[in-house]
């Protein structure tokens, strides 16, 4: 049983864009520890392997302590770390998968859990699991405390602060619903490609 309880940002993520077009995307990394876990959620591209080891020894772990990935969504950019945590079980949504459907990975049977479990068997009383589809069918975020880690439903801080929706979706009014159901949650969001906004910067503009 872990003594300390906390979240913490590993990596903030990045977008990097080269005439109009996404060059390359790494998604940010974050550490939960509740009294029953250690978890990451997302685990961003291989060559942000280091600043994981890295990050996690500043706190005096190491990734075998992890015991649970999740992915927020399955698109490479979040999940090429995942090989690293050995002793952790993997969690994402059921509805990710290899068929890909209107740029969206989508399960084509239920039962088609690849290499990860569905994220509905994951269990800890600290953290809640929140549908919030528009990105992929199966996007999920990850409420701990005062925090939501929103993944591509909120790619970057200007989603939320300038109201500029997100590029790459799979379904309008999905996405519309979801950053509404985030913002009214009024938590400090993590997002996927660009740090923290602080409920400060966005909860009077709703």
């Amino acid at each position: 049983m872990w003594v300390i309880m906390m979240i913490k940002l590993l990596y903030k993520g990045e977008i990097i864009e080269k005439d109009h077009s996404i060059k390359k995307s790494s998604s940010s990394i974050t550490l939960i520890q509740t009294k029953n876990h250690n978890i990451i959620v997302d685990t961003s591209t291989k060559d942000k392997k280091d600043i994981i080891i890295n990050e996690l020894r500043k706190l005096k772990l190491d990734v075998k302590d992890i015991d649970v990935v999740i992915n927020t969504h399955r698109h490479r950019g979040h999940i090429e770390n995942n090989e690293m945590f050995k002793n952790a079980e993997i969690y994402a949504s059921s509805q990710e998968s290899i068929i890909n459907y209107n740029g969206c990975e989508l399960y084509s049977n239920i039962d088609e859990v690849e290499d990860y479990t569905p994220i509905e068997k994951f269990q800890d009383d600290e953290i809640t699991i929140l549908k919030t589809p528009g990105h992929t069918y199966g996007s999920i975020s990850i409420i701990y405390d005062n925090y939501i880690i929103a993944g591509d439903t909120v790619p970057l801080k200007d989603t939320i602060l300038k109201d500029i929706f997100p590029s790459k979706i799979v379904d309008y009014r999905a996405t519309k619903g979801s950053l509404r159901r985030i913002k009214l949650l009024g938590k400090h969001i993590i997002t996927g490609h660009d740090g923290i906004i602080y409920k400060n910067e966005y909860l009077n503009s709703i």
